[in-house]
């Protein structure tokens, strides 16, 4: 286990100016206060110096406890940078290449392109998954998803491989490499990791991922003492405007590991998974992964074509000044993206209000993590405030 850990520091010991972070506190203490979210707890480290580690308000809504900052969040799809990290591990190992199809692996693809209602002539390749631009999608607005999610039963599986069973009775959406479409294919990456290794998906970043890093508090399933502090989940009622639990499929909870999403971890351990990336494959006196590996998962894999054109998803968009690396957007050009983080920063976000981002210019992880379903239109985007407010601490 890695003897790496994190050492308390002042804001200006870390070149931090200290009224901006107060500003983000206070950002967040407001949003609590007005009912917007139960709680957050962030996370600002630049190297091993953390300027913030602090819980703000509450886990639980109906307690009055303050929120704890090992509080254990789902991280919803942070769990994809994970994914990318577990697949690089079996690419070191020559397991699988970029240019592989999609079926060498996972036979249930063949002949995908063929299903009715195709509008691809080809499989995917495994790099195409990478960069969610294999074809696959569940559709452009939340009808049609919904739809899709009902036609397969997606909550109904039993096993990850019964879920990509029913994955492949979906027709491709586009030619794949030709446009890019938030997917499953992260949910394709862990079962493939399964077929190669025999290992259930949550067991393989157990014994390769979590432990090597000393995340203790990371994983799929929970000990009876780690689930008293996995804090709830909440939505924004539409008709109330208060927070209420979150239903089924607000809530997405599985029976087995995914992918895309079903971990669970509290922002220290996230933090030691976020500082391996910058360290570029190591933390402390452990090694992960190697340096190249760490290069192809931050560089990113779009190619000019793409970025000509904007995606979004949330209040993320893809194309401009921001590509896409493995299983995370990276800012390949902060002033053509108007946004104030350094080149080659890489980030992602959870459903349900977990976001960080790992800036390699200015050697800074950030994590933040609240329990209350996106979109969250009462308040910016949670990632955009703490990125602008960190950014002119930084400045000064």
């Amino acid at each position: 286990m890695s003897s790496f850990d994190f050492t308390p520091s002042t804001a200006s010991d870390a070149g931090f100016a200290a009224e901006p972070l107060q500003e983000l506190r206070l950002f967040l203490h407001t949003a609590v206060g007005h009912g917007n979210l139960p709680g957050a707890v962030i996370f600002l480290a630049r190297g091993d110096k953390v300027v913030l580690h602090e819980a703000i308000g509450r886990g639980d809504i109906d307690d009055p406890a303050p929120l704890r900052s090992d509080a254990i969040f789902r991280l919803y799809s942070m769990t994809k940078p994970m994914t990318a990290a577990a697949m690089l591990l079996l690419y070191e190992e020559g397991k699988w290449s970029f240019d592989d199809p999609l079926s060498k692996y996972l036979p249930e693809f063949d002949g995908i392109a063929e299903l009715p209602g195709s509008q691809a002539s080809r499989e995917p390749v495994l790099r195409e998954l990478f960069t969610h631009s294999s074809g696959h999608g569940f559709g452009d607005t939340m009808d049609e998803i919904l739809a899709t999610v009902a036609r397969i039963d997606i909550f109904g599986a039993k096993s990850l491989t019964d879920l990509v069973g029913r994955y492949a009775r979906l027709p491709l959406r586009y030619e794949p490499g030709t446009r890019w479409e938030y997917s499953i294919a992260m949910d394709l990456q862990a079962s493939i990791v399964e077929r190669i290794t025999g290992l259930r998906y949550d067991r393989f970043l157990e014994e390769r991922i979590f432990d090597p890093l000393g995340m203790a508090d990371s994983g799929f399933a929970l000990s009876h003492a780690q689930n008293a502090r996995l804090v709830p989940g909440y939505a924004m009622d539409a008709g109330t405007r208060r927070l209420r639990p979150g239903n089924m499929l607000e809530m997405q909870e599985v029976i087995f590991p995914l992918g895309g999403s079903s971990f669970r971890s509290t922002i220290a351990d996230y933090a030691r998974f976020a500082r391996m990336l910058l360290n570029r494959g190591t933390l402390g006196d452990t090694r992960i992964l190697k340096p190249e590996s760490i290069d192809l998962m931050l560089t990113n894999a779009l190619p000019d074509d793409f970025l000509a054109n904007s995606y979004n998803t949330l209040h993320y968009v893809i194309g401009g000044g921001n590509g896409h690396g493995m299983n995370g957007m990276v800012c390949i050009d902060p002033d053509k993206a108007s946004r104030p983080v350094g080149k080659g920063t890489y980030e992602w976000a959870g459903a349900h209000g977990t976001w960080f981002w790992a800036d390699p210019e200015h050697d800074i992880v950030f994590v933040g993590m609240t329990n209350r379903a996106m979109p969250h239109p009462e308040i910016p985007p949670l990632s955009t405030v703490s990125q602008d407010l960190v950014y002119r601490a930084l400045r000064g």
